[in-house]
């Protein structure tokens, strides 16, 4: 019965662990979809800054 007792022990903490990691890797996964929209947007303002900026030199 202690066998078993440490078997199943080991089971849980492995467990645990298991979906520590896994709660880790959806909080990476979703700050690198913020970081991923945030660069999307800043290229986009940079791409219209650009577009402004040549318009305004073209058209004085």
């Amino acid at each position: 019965m202690e066998l078993r007792e440490e078997i199943h022990a080991l089971a849980v903490a492995f467990r645990r662990h298991h979906e520590e990691i896994l709660a880790e890797l959806r909080l990476l996964r979703e700050e690198l979809e913020r970081e991923r929209r945030a660069r999307f947007w800043e290229q986009g303002l940079l791409a219209l800054a650009l577009v402004a900026a040549l318009v305004g030199w073209v058209r004085p």
